[in-house]
């Protein structure tokens, strides 16, 4: 299973994880899309470390420009 995500922090008013579970579900795509609330950009390389199945991410604030 292919896995997308969202990082930035805070990510509680963030309705992509739901959105994009919904739609991959609706067209039987084998995927999952998850939230990963970083209070540092330099979590980042953990987070690409520790998922191989990551295949892109959407980037929110406060990252937007530093990424």
């Amino acid at each position: 299973m292919d896995t997308y995500g969202l990082i930035g922090y805070p990510l509680g008013h963030s309705f992509s994880i739901s959105y994009f579970n919904e739609k991959f579900q609706n067209e039987n795509i084998d995927a999952r899309y998850v939230n990963f609330e970083i209070p540092n950009i330099e979590d980042l390389r953990e987070i690409l470390d520790s998922n191989p199945d990551l295949k892109g991410l959407n980037v929110t604030i406060p990252y937007k420009q530093k990424v």
